[in-house]
């Protein structure tokens, strides 16, 4: 008879080892809580590797919105577009299109406006606090975020949308085309406006994550890493509310007093397993990062009409964007790749692209609603989810840590859960 693997006790088990998770195993452990973070891989190898580096308050519209459906139709199935979905019959992904595309109306935007308005509300000052608390390295900037329009139909969007965005306290400036150019000399002549927000920041987003888990070992937080979750065991009184008294693992077991879910894409899974349905699929999200160089705008910009992003720092610059649904994979596709740059230069004719550093591709975990996945369930008394922050991971990270540390212990969550309810589906 083989014998069971031995097992740790623990107060609060966090699955996953991205911003996220060490966001979370930082407030709970500076709420005097034991902690042990369990990553499949290395600390910080997914999409908090990989990201914009932004945190942006801004970014308040939910990715649902009216008009997406026939815009959607028009990209899902070329391999360049902004967003291509892999045609499928696997039923997991037909009810998650069916969901997604029941939420483009305008009232569903509006309240996902509202629900994230409440949760973004803090998340640049809180990061600000953790950064200055640590002195962590990671070039953290408040220098806003730029949108730029080519289109005149889509920069009359961009105004409405920072309408609606000023409705819920976000600051935002219209720019004119002599007044974009002034700013951001380098962008094309074809560029016919632009809406800035002046209150984002951006970091470099694995340096703010490694920064940030070097400072955990001192406050007691242990990682687990290159190890797999291999199942659950229940137990307790109570029905469907009974705890989670066992995870099983590739390495040591664990008995946690609480289990916190923040495994991104792949929680869907773990979910599944532990009897709760989460309408969640990976987004399959691109970046190349470049040595700096001339022809750049000189702050974080939005290229709207392609759907990509432009981060600059001291020593590089990161180009990110497009969405791929196609399964859980990670193969680079090359079209993708070359979209970006095509689509950069559309609005940045000086940016050369030269000397590739690295090219990169990770799974974004996007629920049917983009809006995350926040708070405890049902199915357990001791289960929270933190999860399904899609783009805005590294943006909503301290935020989610702070929610999930005031559920553990007791208090009220300082933002409304239950639009982030992980039994809302």
């Amino acid at each position: 008879m083989k014998n069971s693997p031995p097992s740790q006790r623990v107060q609060d088990l966090v699955i996953g080892g991205g911003v996220i998770g060490v966001a979370c195993a930082h407030a709970l452990a500076d709420a005097g809580r034991s902690v042990v973070i369990l990553e499949k891989g290395d600390i910080c190898s997914g999409c908090s590797q990989g990201n914009a580096g932004l945190i942006s308050a801004s970014h308040t519209m939910p990715i649902p919105v009216p008009g997406l459906v026939k815009q959607s139709l028009k990209w899902m199935l070329k391999g360049d577009s902004p967003l291509y979905i892999k045609p499928t019959l696997r039923p997991s992904m037909l009810a998650w299109m069916w969901r997604f595309f029941r939420s483009c109306n305008h009232d569903a935007a509006l309240r996902g406006r509202d629900a994230l308005a409440a949760l973004h509300q803090q998340v640049v000052t809180t990061t600000q606090a953790i950064v200055e608390r640590y002195g962590l390295d990671c070039e953290l900037s408040q220098r806003g975020l730029l949108n730029a329009f080519i289109s005149e139909q889509k920069f009359a969007a961009g105004r409405e949308e920072a309408e609606l965005l000023n409705e819920v306290g976000i600051e935002t400036q219209t720019l004119d085309r002599d007044e974009v150019h002034r700013r951001e000399p380098v962008l094309d002549p074809a560029v016919c406006g632009g809406i800035f927000y002046p209150a984002d920041a951006d970091v470099i987003p694995d340096r703010f994550v490694m920064e940030l888990a070097k400072h955990l070992p001192g406050m007691g937080v242990k990682f687990v890493t290159d190890t797999t979750v291999e199942g659950f065991e229940r137990g307790g009184s109570g029905g469907s509310a009974g705890k989670v008294t066992r995870v099983k693992t590739s390495g040591d077991d664990f008995e946690p007093e609480n289990v916190i879910l923040a495994a991104g894409a792949w929680s869907t899974r773990l979910a599944r397993i532990l009897g709760v349905h989460i309408c969640l699929e990976p987004a399959k999200g691109y970046n190349i990062t470049f040595p700096a160089q001339a022809g750049l705008p000189s702050v974080p910009t939005l290229m709207a009409d392609v759907k990509i992003g432009s981060t600059p720092w001291k020593n590089t610059v990161r180009l990110a964007g497009t969405m791929e649904l196609a399964g859980l994979q990670r193969k680079i596709n090359p079209v993708r790749v070359e979209a970006l740059v095509r689509g950069a230069q559309r609005f940045l004719p000086h940016f050369e692209a030269k000397d590739r550093i690295s090219v990169w591709t990770g799974m974004r975990p996007l629920s049917s609603d983009a809006l995350p996945i926040i708070g405890k369930t049902r199915a357990a008394a001791n289960l929270y989810f933190a999860t399904g922050h899609a783009m805005l991971g590294l943006t909503q990270a301290v935020v989610t840590g702070k929610l999930i540390a005031e559920l553990v212990t007791g208090q009220t969550p300082s933002v409304p859960l239950e639009p982030f309810s992980p039994d809302r589906f």
